[in-house]
């Protein structure tokens, strides 16, 4: 008896598994090292993430009411295709918006402030370091040489391309995780339908 009503809702228990790994995963998948760069940001993105994969959790109700491997299969490549595109925008937009600082990186500003210490220092250098050595000039400290609006801004979209990347990601683990059920649940259908079809001609 207990093993046949596991059967009937060994789909659920799966999605629901997953989706939960997804939720727990959000407080254990480590940050990247720009976040620490701000006391607020690692809050922030901790509820993002979180909100991301509950976000998702939605798929596993309309999987109950929705069968189709047609719409699964293309929900499995919109998301990969969306997610692969995001993932491509944040790592371009963290290369471009921070600078490497002792073994961490520090978000930077899109607009200088009017004493700008890399011209200062090039002026009495005659030279400028490497762009991943520029950060000591500053000694870790953005507000330097940048506005604090601006810093904030390329703070806050890196925060949600991030937040996007872990959204889309659990959204296609999760339509993913389906499609494969669903793949399974016919295959083991036709293979019953077999198995009785032979059995029936050898009854006959």
């Amino acid at each position: 008896m207990l093993v046949a009503k596991l059967k009937e809702v060994w789909k659920e228990i799966t999605l629901l598994s997953t989706w939960i790994a997804s939720v727990a995963g959000a407080f254990i998948i480590p940050l990247p090292s720009w976040h620490a760069s701000d006391d607020n940001t690692v809050f922030l993105m901790k509820f993002g993430v979180f909100i991301a994969t509950a976000l998702a959790g939605f798929l596993i109700l309309y999987s109950l009411k929705n069968k189709m491997i047609q719409t699964w299969m293309r929900l499995s490549i919109n998301f990969i295709v969306i997610l692969i595109g995001t993932y491509a925008a944040y790592h371009f937009t963290r290369e471009a918006k921070t600078l490497p600082y002792l073994e961490k990186d520090i978000v930077i500003g899109n607009e200088f402030k009017n004493s700008n210490p890399f011209e200062a220092f090039e002026a009495s250098h005659g030279f400028l370091p490497a762009r991943n050595e520029q950060m000591m000039i500053l000694l870790g400290d953005p507000e330097k040489a940048w506005t604090k609006e601006s810093i904030m801004t390329n703070r806050v979209q890196l925060m949600v391309l991030l937040f996007l990347c872990y959204l889309f990601s659990a959204g296609f683990i999760i339509s993913f995780c389906n499609l494969m059920i669903l793949y399974k649940e016919k295959y083991t259908i036709k293979v019953e339908e077999k198995s009785s079809g032979d059995t029936l001609k050898e009854t006959v």
